[in-house]
């Protein structure tokens, strides 16, 4: 390690140990890292930096704001690694910095205390229902139900006794709109005193479908956006659920479109409704077991 990154160090640990900044640190950062330096401090203090932490590994990435009016986002480690350009350029092949603005940003929000936490809330199928079990009556929500496709995101709701499963809509799915969806989730949420979901995902054991890949590409981008911070989610097996469906709509002969919807819906339901059952029966055992 260098002399500078050596010194840079020894600030960083000081301005932790504290939550602030003072003039003579303040100085000696700028001195080390010139315009980044003041860069980053804006990106920071328009709240521009993100902590993915995931759960249980404990492991985190940060995701940082651009400068430009794109506000274009970048996965970073604060210590080693930033999918910039300038960091491969200006770091990697040139040598001529120390780190990038993001990689700088980064550093200073954990620092000060100023990162916007975006925490995964992956639990077990089993932990998810006595979680929900363990709350009192009135403090009881529900579950939603997702089957995630390429096109449409199919959505079933279960009663606050978590028994029945019924078909609640269709959203519309596209790589631009992840947001948007994100925020169609947070009204669903507060309407329905969400507090968990439950997901659709192919399970294959001997081999990683390219199903599940993509199912859990889009609940990755959905925990990126921060607008479901603190939901727990799991997945549950939809092979078997979205088979039955086809296989019930098939001999309707119903219009491709409204078919898909119709399938997105019911397929939903299904995996919410087995989900469920298997809970209920499962807790049941445990009852005339003791």
């Amino acid at each position: 390690m260098s002399a500078s990154n050596l010194v840079a160090e020894a600030i960083w640990k000081e301005i932790e140990s504290t939550r602030s900044i003072t003039d003579d640190q303040l100085s000696i950062l700028q001195f080390l890292f010139g315009k980044n330096f003041e860069r980053a401090t804006r990106i920071v203090d328009q709240s521009g930096v993100k902590r993915i932490s995931g759960e249980p590994s404990g492991r985190c990435v940060f995701q940082v704001v651009g400068e430009s009016r794109r506000k274009e986002e970048y996965f970073c480690f604060a210590e080693h690694y930033c999918a910039c350009y300038s960091f491969f350029y200006d770091i990697v092949n040139r040598g001529e910095q120390l780190c990038c603005k993001h990689q700088l940003a980064a550093r200073l929000a954990v620092s000060v205390g100023a990162c916007v936490e975006v925490k995964m809330k992956y639990v077990k199928p089993l932990t998810l229902f006595h979680d929900l079990l363990k709350a009192s009556s009135p403090e009881r929500g529900r579950l939603l139900g997702l089957d995630v496709g390429n096109k449409y995101v199919g959505l079933a709701v279960s009663d606050s006794h978590y028994k029945i499963a019924s078909p609640l809509s269709v959203l519309v799915r596209k790589k631009t709109n992840i947001d948007l969806m994100a925020k169609d989730f947070q009204t669903l949420i507060s309407e329905l005193s969400l507090k968990g979901l439950v997901i659709g995902c192919c399970f294959e054991r001997q081999h990683s479908s390219l199903e599940a890949v993509q199912v859990k590409l889009f609940v990755k981008d959905l925990c990126k956006t921060g607008k479901l911070e603190g939901l727990k989610y799991t997945y549950w097996d939809e092979r078997f659920t979205t088979k039955c469906v086809e296989a019930l709509l098939e001999p309707l002969n119903i219009d491709p479109v409204m078919s898909k919807t119709i399938l997105d819906k019911c397929a939903a339901v299904g995996i919410l409704q087995d989900y469920l059952d298997y809970m209920q029966k499962n807790c049941e055992l445990d009852k005339s077991s003791k």
